[in-house]
């Protein structure tokens, strides 16, 4: 009986486990997609901002320059702080997934180990 129990402990453990990796794989993807979306719509609004078919004043012109210069700093700034942040996700996952895998063995030792003292 107390195998049964220990078996049925166990797929839950492993099922929870499953569950909390999928979630942090798809967290991940999530907010890198939705970064790199962002960082696409802003460029294609800089792009229409940009194509005045040469209508533009020399003040207009100089305007537009800098806020492309300013929206420019902008996007490679996000990017930056994305690939930097999706480094520290990949870490922070990896570090889940080994104190998942950390915490299977302790249970795993805790059932053995309270089969042990249940026996004596």
């Amino acid at each position: 009986m107390e195998e049964t129990e220990e078996k049925k402990n166990g797929e839950f453990f492993e099922t929870w486990m499953k569950s909390q990796r999928e979630f942090i794989e798809n967290w991940t993807k999530n907010q890198k997609e939705f970064m790199d979306g962002w960082l696409e719509a802003a460029k294609k609004m800089q792009e229409s901002f940009s194509f005045d078919g040469g209508k533009a004043g020399t003040s207009e012109k100089e305007i537009l320059n800098m806020y492309n210069t300013w929206l420019n700093t902008m996007v490679n700034s996000s990017k930056l702080f994305t690939d930097q942040a999706m480094k520290m996700q990949e870490s922070w996952k990896t570090t889940v997934e080994k104190q998942m895998s950390m915490n299977k063995e302790l249970f795993k030792n805790f059932n053995v180990s309270s089969r042990q003292a249940a026996a004596q």
